[in-house]
């Protein structure tokens, strides 16, 4: 909606449609939109296609990008599409969600502990079943917060995402953001050729235009449109371009101008003082609603700008905003503005804000960040008030900045949170120690500062014993209102969950919907444990698909104000993708955040997700990829990771260096982690289930008696401690280990028992494989294994397939043994030849013939069957037979394998004719499948 002139309804930033200083016959052209229509169509079919990247037009500044966005928006309207547009401003970039409001709930508070979700659940909505597209113009301008925002609505709302970006700037964060995923797909928006040139000066100019002017105007813009428009304008202005016999002619010489940026400089030079005055309140705050410039900017300036497309309004929810008609525009104003006339900018706009209408949050925070850039005075509680907003904008940043100017207890309050989400632990507990001992304050709001220095101390500075006596002492004070229960009841179950001296059952600490964990808690910085507590709890609760599906759909996973959260919030999404039976996608996430935080130098979260990559490597059955990975995490783990991570990190390291054969650097590894436990720490659990995988992968294959009974019954009990313990998933992992060291009728009912409580479908293919190996039962382990395996989970497909080669040898079985030997070979070679000992078995081999193992022997050489016949004077057929019995004999599955299985080296094939016709090529089976 256009509240000004009669322009069209959107002016685009690259081709605005409108003139100023026609020349010749005051001629104004209006600038139609031309020579798109291949580009307009691959987008719109593009954004249909869900499983495919978004699109991300990139191009020189005027080329066209932000023109070509109508169209593109048009279309997938047409298509039925539910399409939302913003665009990013480099004016507001240092403020969070400055121009994101499109995607924002029309009342986003300051005590909103979610703004993700609110804003996923918001585009949810209003989608419907739609397919749904976010636009973004100018995304390379957005700040981290919004950048955040759109990822989080691609990932979980399903948003697609089409977008643009200057030349040049496609290295900018937001940019990267977006293509790394990727949710983009760069589409070039190349200038236009000759013809189209020249039909869109005849559209513009409403009549013919002469060859060479056309040539002349196509050369010297190099076919850009903004340039064009502008040249063509003041070449109206100096009549140099002028209607001749009803044709259009350039005469004269090319305006001094030889560049775009040169035309818009002297475009700007030659606007009155008011028009001058108006565009730079709004280069310097775009954008900016329409209220505030209006209360600065008579309404007469503002119809002349917006005719002659300098700045454009928009409708944004119930409310006008004013933008720049075009980023060059805004770049050239604020280069031309000098220090003391920016400060005036600042403290008008301030002004007005504070005596206008503008909405709440998102203008306070404007205006006391503008009434700072003037270097004015700005009362405390305007400070303090900007600065939660800030904060709940996930900017602690920007928080902390404006919370040093406030000078009041409050701000001192608001400083600490954002100190606490930046990791800067030290002097947020020197803050919030002193505001506790001052007592100053009701029993709530204590207790309150009291959850938040615990999760500080905890997690921060790792004083877990400090941290368990302030909440002690918090819940002593006496009854407290609900939002500063909710608030204690975090920090307190965090201790629980992670601490060094819990006890008690888990499952009665737990609250019986971990869902409504965060339903009370208004603080930002405390919300912020709450989606990595929610996740960790219910995975080991054996909730694992639960979390998985949470953040598929968007209900965990947000981004939150303490970032170091995120660390942990990726992490566990990774373990429920792996523990549902979901490796594929757990691999994908792992390495897709890996690089991430790789690339944005974050050590705590890339120690967590190379750990978590190093767990789906043990998963896939290859630990020796995974050990590069665990040794990875042990050297990036520091003082930022937000969970006692370095016993779950030592204890699968320990594990993984006892898989590839080093069992005393193990067990050294398991002495170390142990010596740094408290005595009383409830993790010294995990650390005996991983000092009895340990003993058991070092117990050899000849083994296979009273040492590893011993084992499996020692896990067994460590299982029956975890089910009593309510830790459902641990106790999964415990029976399952001890079922497959020695198969147990009764271990694998309490497999079964305790896998009837979780929801992973993962898991209960380890109760079928639990009581299939119990019960002997060959067919029921073949099934189990290919569902493994099918999943990629390959060695524990290949145990049980070795348990079942196992029951078939001892029915006499053999043909079956020897095709089960066969599948087997394929699942070690998924593996790269790891298999635990209990389930590698040396393969006793029927003696062939001396006739047999020479044709054996010529085919590992390389040689065809006819070659092989000519050679040992026998019939092809009788070649044939004897390999085939040799095959089921070595339990092999052609010719390819003879060589490995004979203890060949492998072949070199000789040059000659007899080598070139190989038999054709069995049909293979693919990763992670059984045949």
């Amino acid at each position: 909606m256009r509240p000004y002139g009669d322009a069209p309804e959107a002016i685009p930033h690259d081709e605005p449609h409108g003139g100023h200083g026609a020349g010749a016959g005051n001629h104004r052209p209006a600038w139609p939109f031309v020579g798109r229509a291949a580009e307009t169509r691959a987008a719109v079919a593009r954004l249909g296609r869900q499983g495919e990247p978004g699109v991300l037009l990139v191009g020189e500044a005027g080329v066209g990008k932000s023109r070509l966005l109508d169209p593109i928006v048009l279309g997938c309207r047409d298509e039925g599409m539910h399409v939302v547009v913003t665009a990013g401003a480099e004016a507001s970039s240092g403020l969070p969600f400055a121009t994101m409001a499109a995607l924002l709930p029309e009342q986003v508070h300051r005590d909103t502990a979610n703004v993700f979700g609110a804003a996923a659940d918001a585009l949810r909505e209003a989608a419907g079943d739609r397919t749904c597209v976010v636009v973004i113009d100018d995304v390379h301008h957005l700040d981290e917060a919004s950048v955040a925002l759109v990822q989080h609505l691609a990932a979980t709302a399903g948003a697609r995402i089409l977008a643009t970006a200057r030349t040049g700037r496609t290295d900018a964060p937001a940019v990267t953001a977006l293509l790394r995923r990727p949710f983009v797909q760069t589409s070039a928006v190349e200038p236009l050729d000759r013809a189209t040139v020249g039909a869109l000066l005849g559209a513009a100019l409403d009549g013919p235009v002469d060859g060479l002017t056309v040539d002349r105007l196509w050369r010297v813009t190099r076919g850009n449109p903004l340039f064009l428009r502008h040249l063509v304008e003041a070449c109206l202005a100096s009549g140099t371009l002028r209607r001749v016999s009803e044709m259009w002619r350039w005469k004269g010489r090319i305006p001094s101008q030889h560049g775009l940026r040169d035309l818009v400089t002297g475009l700007l030079g030659g606007l009155t003082g008011d028009e001058a005055r108006a565009l730079s309140y709004v280069a310097h705050a775009e954008p900016v609603s329409l209220d505030v410039i209006e209360a600065l900017v008579d309404t007469s300036v503002l119809v002349e700008l917006e005719q002659r497309a300098l700045i454009a309004v928009e409708r944004v929810h119930r409310d006008l905003v004013v933008r720049l008609g075009h980023p060059l525009y805004g770049e050239t104003v604020r280069a031309r503005s000098g220090a003391d006339e920016r400060r005036d900018v600042y403290r008008t706009l301030a002004r007005a804000v504070v005596h206008g209408r503008a909405a709440v949050d998102q203008a306070r925070l404007q205006a006391v960040t503008w009434q700072l850039a003037a270097g004015d005075p700005v009362p405390g509680d305007q400070v303090v008030g900007a600065a939660s907003d800030a904060l709940a904008r996930c900017d602690a940043p920007l928080a902390e900045r404006l919370a040093r100017h406030a000078g009041t207890t409050a701000g001192a309050d608001v400083l600490a949170r954002a100190l606490v989400a930046q990791d800067k632990a030290t002097e947020a507990e020197f803050l919030l120690g002193r505001r506790m001992s001052g007592g100053t304050g009701s029993p709530d709001e204590l207790a309150k500062v009291a959850a938040l220095r615990a999760l500080n101390l905890f997690w921060n500075l790792r004083r877990p014993a400090e941290a368990e006596k302030i909440v002690r002492q918090a819940r002593a004070a006496g009854p407290l209102d609900g939002e500063a229960t909710a608030e204690l009841a975090v920090a307190e179950l965090a201790l629980i969950a992670f601490g060094d001296g819990a006890t008690g059952l888990v499952s009665d600490l737990v609250p019986a919907d971990l869902a409504q964990l965060s339903a009370g808690v208004r603080d930002g910085v405390i919300a912020s444990v709450c989606d990595p507590l929610q996740a960790y709890l219910n995975i080991y609760l054996g909730r694992p698909s639960q979390v998985a599906d949470g953040y598929a759909a968007g209900r965990l996973g947000a981004p939150r104000v303490w970032g170091a959260m995120g660390a942990a919030t990726a992490a566990c999404h990774v373990q429920a993708l792996a523990l549902a039976g979901r490796l594929g996608e757990a691999f994908a996430v792992a390495r897709s955040g890996y690089r991430a935080a790789v690339e944005r130098e974050v050590s705590a979260e890339a120690a967590l997700l190379t750990f978590e990559l190093g767990i789906c490597e043990v998963w896939a059955g290859r630990p020796s990829r995974a050990l590069p990975h665990f040794r990875e995490a042990r050297t990036l783990l520091d003082r930022h990771v937000p969970f006692p991570i370095q016993i779950y990190v030592f204890a699968e390291h320990a594990a993984c260096l006892a898989a590839v054969g080093r069992f005393d650097e193990g067990r050294r590894t398991l002495e170390e982690v142990t010596r740094r436990l408290p005595a009383t720490s409830n993790l010294h659990s995990h650390l005996d289930l991983a000092r009895l995988r340990v003993d058991a992968l070092a117990g050899g294959a000849a083994e296979a008696g009273a040492g590893r009974a011993k084992v499996a019954e020692a896990v067994a009990s460590l299982g029956m401690r975890y089910r009593s313990a309510g830790w459902f998933t641990k106790a999964v992992e415990a029976f399952y280990h001890s079922v497959r060291l020695r198969p147990s009728r009764t271990v694998a009912e309490s497999l079964h028992e305790v896998v009837a409580r979780c929801d992973s479908e993962l898991f209960t293919l380890f109760d079928r494989h639990g009581r299939a190996a119990a019960g002997g039962d060959v067919d029921a382990l073949l099934s189990v294994a290919d569902e493994l395996a099918e999943r990629g989970y390959n060695s524990l497909a290949r145990e049980a397939l070795s348990t079942a080669t196992d029951f078939a040898a001892r029915r006499g079985a053999e043909r079956l043994v020897a095709r089960l030997r066969i599948q087997g070979r394929d699942l070690a070679r998924l593996c790269e030849g790891y298999g635990p000992p209990w389930a590698v078995r040396a393969e006793p081999q029927a003696a062939l013939s001396e006739r047999e193992r020479e044709t054996c022997e010529l085919a590992a050489g390389g040689m065809t069957n006819d070659a092989i016949a000519e050679h040992l004077g026998l019939s092809r057929r009788t070649v044939a037979n004897h390999l085939q019995r040799a095959y089921g004999k070595l339990g092999v599955r052609g010719r390819e394998d003879l060589a490995e299985a004979l203890g060949l080296p492998r072949p070199v094939p000789p040059v000659g004719l007899t080598w070139l016709s190989p038999d054709p090529p069995g049909g293979g089976t693919g990763p992670g499948r059984l045949p």
